[in-house]
């Protein structure tokens, strides 16, 4: 077994497929910029940072960084949570944008779960919770940015990771590796990785009462998928003033599912229908981006640094199916054959100057996103073709200006940003065509003090961009099962959101960190389900018709007991106010909702560590007319390092008390009630083992500034 995983960590190593481990840093060898102060939230390992826009993770100060992977460490960090089905909620919001050394990726936008479960939590440097972005960011992103960032330093010579992981009873396989080399003036880092999943078969029920009529569907579903990332970054100083940095990166994904559906159907308590279907799908995705940064540094002015990027990404995604039914009262039998082609690519252009006047730090920047969407899709139910080709083209011109500074002992960050959007849709077979132009003035305000060393307080205003992505917008309507269909809706509108947010930290002995927000949105776009008495089947789409406000609280407390002993608690409490038009029928779903996660760290001598987590959620609302339901979970993990912190083994075990967990969606149409029910596997265990090795000693220089396109929406 030791021979075999030796093998497997030098095939990986040979294959090159990284970890991008880039620090933004100035090409010209100083840079004044107006001095933030920062608040250190731990004295000796210092876990949490605040800044005046938001505050830094120390991931590597962390020891449950051995055992956990990105996605599950993220559940310990401020202003950040986990729902059951894995997804990150951003002040329980799902609408934020999360970056990777300062830039955007595909892997982040496609398919962020997949990508973050297999990245070691041990091989990133820090997370960067960006609460109340400023103007240079894109608009979108209601919430705020996470970014990822992935090293500390990177030197002449080279340094490298490896890791592989695996979970069980769901059969989840990791591999991945980091690599760092650096000569002279060229610096080269890329990061890769690969992921297996077969995941056995659970079991789903739904059921839909009205006044007269019943519906009720048990359901088996199974899946197996594969998928693998490349991204490497090239740096080249050509002098002291002159900065050229180039980055490609492809990934893919393929999923295969098969689904087995019961359905009974009755009418005034009699049975009325009563059919099965097997349905087997195949979806498949592939992507290709690069982009180039040229930094420009002036002599006369050290502060002075004028960058000019370009950026290409393409992704093609493609989902097929088919589904036999079998309608068991007259022996009678049909199918449905339904084929969907995405195609989204864009072009961006940007130009960003940086510049000190005195003690006031300024920036500014044009960019222009040149996006096109497209889908084509065929239905075949029996002998009919149902087809149509959806295009959707986006252009998106924006201009930003934002200044630092400080002022009687407070310190400011203050910008606007200009945003110009044209849209034009069109739909092929039958002519159709949506022109939507809007302009955006967007500002930004955060003020931050610090006082007594341990005290820091910030306030802050922003408004941000939603923009509805392409499975919102796409008409593509899913009908594999026979009573519910599901569509986009490519009318939708972007929606501006409101936040206010303020922050105190402390820090001596014990961390403190509080951040109060109240954000509101109208006319945003979420799922809306009507149920058509004349065909019984319940159709759902996103519809610009709702408000959404929240009112919340989020903490972060770290008290180290002992040298050895760690307790910590993360967590929210918030009040949800969301109300709407359903058929011109007012709805409302307002919840109050809370999370909580506590976890208690033993670091023994021998660099052995041993943890515990409990983690609860209550119940959350699910969109307009739905809501989810509460759970509890609990894990233990042990790690243990050694090569003098090199090699590192850890294990784990989630929920060892509960093998399946209950997922209970209800959603209340103002004419019918539905619950869906999902009996999942909980409990699972598994592995880890990460290998650093290498050195380097000078930093890997890259611009300063570069794309980030974080200004749509998943």
């Amino acid at each position: 077994m030791k021979t075999k995983i030796i093998s497997i960590l030098s095939f990986i190593l040979l294959m090159i497929n990284v970890n991008a481990q880039e620090k933004v840093k100035d090409s010209v060898p100083y840079q004044q910029e107006t001095s933030i102060q920062e608040v250190v939230i731990d004295g000796k390992k210092p876990l949490i940072k605040t800044k005046i826009d938001g505050l830094v993770y120390n991931v590597q100060s962390d020891p449950e960084s051995k055992s956990k992977n990105l996605l599950e460490m993220m559940k310990k960090m401020p202003y950040l949570s986990l729902d059951a089905n894995e997804n990150i909620l951003f002040k329980g919001n799902t609408n934020f944008k999360i970056l990777i050394n300062g830039k955007e990726t595909q892997l982040l936008t496609n398919n962020p779960k997949e990508f973050l479960k297999s990245i070691p939590a041990s091989t990133i440097q820090n997370i960067e919770i960006i609460t109340n972005p400023s103007s240079k960011y894109d608009a979108e992103g209601a919430s705020g940015i996470i970014n990822i960032i992935t090293t500390k330093k990177m030197s002449d010579g080279y340094n490298a990771s490896v890791n592989l992981g695996s979970r069980f009873p769901k059969q989840e396989q990791n591999a991945g590796f980091s690599l760092n080399i650096k000569q002279n003036k060229l610096g080269i880092s890329a990061y890769g990785g690969c992921y297996l999943k077969d995941n056995p078969e659970i079991n789903y029920q739904n059921s839909q009462q009205t006044v007269s009529n019943n519906l009720q569907q048990n359901g088996r579903t199974s899946g197996k998928g594969n998928g693998g990332y490349f991204n490497v970054n090239a740096s080249y100083e050509i002098d002291s003033l002159n900065l050229l940095n180039v980055q490609l990166g492809s990934n893919f994904a393929n999923n295969k599912s098969k689904d087995f559906l019961n359905s009974n159907f009755s009418q005034h308590n009699i049975l009325t229908e009563n059919n099965s279907s097997n349905n087997n799908s195949d979806s498949n995705g592939k992507g290709f981006e690069a982009s180039a940064n040229y930094q420009i540094g002036f002599k006369n002015d050290k502060s002075q640094l004028l960058t000019l990027s370009y950026k290409f990404n393409n992704y093609y995604y493609a989902v097929s199916s088919i589904t036999d039914f079998q309608n068991k009262l007259n022996g009678s039998s049909s199918n449905i054959n339904q084929n969907n082609d995405n195609q989204n690519s864009e072009n961006t252009f940007q130009i960003d100057f940086v510049k000190n006047i005195e003690k006031v730090y300024l920036e500014t920047g044009m960019k222009a996103i040149l996006r096109k969407n497209s889908s084509q899709y065929t239905a075949i139910p029996e002998n009919f073709l149902n087809s149509d080709e959806f295009s959707n083209k986006q252009n998106i011109y924006g201009a930003y200006f934002t200044t630092k500074f400080n002022l009687f002992d407070w310190n400011f960050q203050t910008g606007l940003r200009l945003e110009s959007t044209d849209t034009n849709v069109n739909f092929t077979s039958t002519d159709t065509k949506v022109d939507q132009n809007y302009f955006n003035l967007i500002p930004n305000i955060s003020i931050g003090k610090n006082w007594k060393e341990h005290h820091g307080i910030n306030f802050g205003f922003s408004q941000r961009i939603k923009r509805p992505g392409i499975i919102r917008l796409n008409p593509f309507v899913n009908q594999s099962n026979p009573y519910f269909q599901i569509s986009g809706n490519p009318y939708l509108k972007p929606v501006i959101n409101n936040d206010l947010m303020a922050n105190y930290s402390y820090n001596h002995k014990v961390s403190l960190n509080l951040g109060l927000g109240y954000s509101f949105s109208n006319k945003i776009d979420l799922k809306v389900s009507t149920y058509d008495p004349a065909t019984n089947i319940t159709r759902t789409t996103y519809e610009n018709s709702s408000s959404v406000s929240r009112l919340g609280l989020d903490y972060n407390f770290n008290y180290p007991v002992t040298k050895q002993l760690t307790l910590e608690i993360n967590g929210n409490s918030a009040f949800f106010f969301i109300k709407g038009k359903v058929n011109d029928i007012e709805v409302e779903n307002n919840l109050f909702t809370y999370y909580m996660y506590f976890s208690a760290n033993y670091q023994f001598e021998n660099n052995w560590n041993v943890s515990s987590n409990l983690e609860i959620n209550s119940r959350m609302p699910a969109g307009l007319q739905s809501t989810s339901n509460a759970y509890t979970g609990s894990s233990f993990s042990f790690s243990k390092s050694i090569l003098d912190n090199q090699l590192s083994f850890s294990a784990y075990i989630n929920n060892p008390f509960n093998q399946f967990r209950k997922a209970v969606t209800e959603t209340q149409g103002t004419d019918f009630y539905q619950n869906n029910y999902v009996r999942d596997y909980y409990r699972s265990f598994g592995f880890n083992v990460t290998y650093k090795f290498g050195k380097l000693r000078d930093e890997v220089k890259s611009t300063r500034r570069k794309i980030e396109n974080n200004d749509l929406a998943n």
